[in-house]
């Protein structure tokens, strides 16, 4: 499901002019990233070494300002908080020099092992192959703490992995939104600012949800076609 505000014409066009104008960010997203998939995923990152620059080297200030030097930008996206994400791809990215982007459901990383695969399957975590058998599937906090401090990015990817809709109650978006962004802060030990919805919706495709992103707090919403800074 892609949610767009603008007709799809208009949608392209715009994100011809940010190609155009240097402004525009490349992405590869991932979710599980299963050892099996390692040789895959080491000809993808190498593939984009030497041709783009991280995210990391001019930051997200930087490249709305027009600072992100003479390479595209490139931002890994791992979603989902899976184990595999730290042990498998995180050092295919060290390697070739590209910072990660960890975009966490909070909640996941807090629930037992022995329920995180009832958890992953009813919320739409879709989890490939199990290489863990009888172990956790999610990252754990010292993980977590541990790539951010080698200086890769984590953003909130709400709370449960849960869609938020204009008609998702206030005390839900209150939960995904408010109380998602506590918790990651709490279990990293530093601020979280970036924010990205289930399905990748922008913002002002939902007032009540977009307004509780900026009175938390968040500076950024990721989204499919844009990278917009919200305060």
């Amino acid at each position: 499901m892609i949610l767009l505000p603008r007709t799809p014409a208009e949608t392209v066009a715009e994100l011809a002019a940010g190609f155009r104008t240097g402004r525009a960010i490349h992405l590869i997203n991932y979710h599980a990233t299963p050892s099996t998939c390692a040789d895959e995923y080491r000809a993808q990152i190498a593939a984009c070494a030497g041709r783009f620059a991280s995210l990391a080297d001019a930051g997200i200030d930087g490249l709305m300002r027009g600072k992100a030097g003479g390479k595209p930008v490139l931002a890994p996206i791992l979603f989902e908080g899976f184990r595999d994400n730290y042990d498998v791809i995180l050092p295919i990215l060290e390697e070739h020099g590209f910072a990660g982007w960890f975009f966490i459901p909070s909640h996941f990383l807090n629930v037992p092992p022995r329920r995180q695969r009832i958890f992953a399957a009813r919320h739409s975590l879709h989890y490939g192959p199990d290489e863990y058998p009888g172990e956790r599937i999610a990252m754990s906090w010292d993980e977590l703490r541990d790539a951010h401090a080698r200086g890769h990015f984590v953003a909130c990817h709400s709370r449960n992995h849960t869609a938020l809709t204009p008609d998702t109650p206030d005390e839900v978006l209150h939960d995904e939104i408010v109380v998602a962004k506590q918790e990651l802060e709490d279990g990293l030990g530093a601020e979280v600012d970036t924010f990205c919805y289930l399905y990748g919706a922008e913002f002002g495709l939902n007032p009540r949800a977009d307004e509780l992103l900026v009175k938390a707090g968040y500076r950024y919403l990721f989204s499919n076609f844009r990278l917009q800074k919200l305060q």
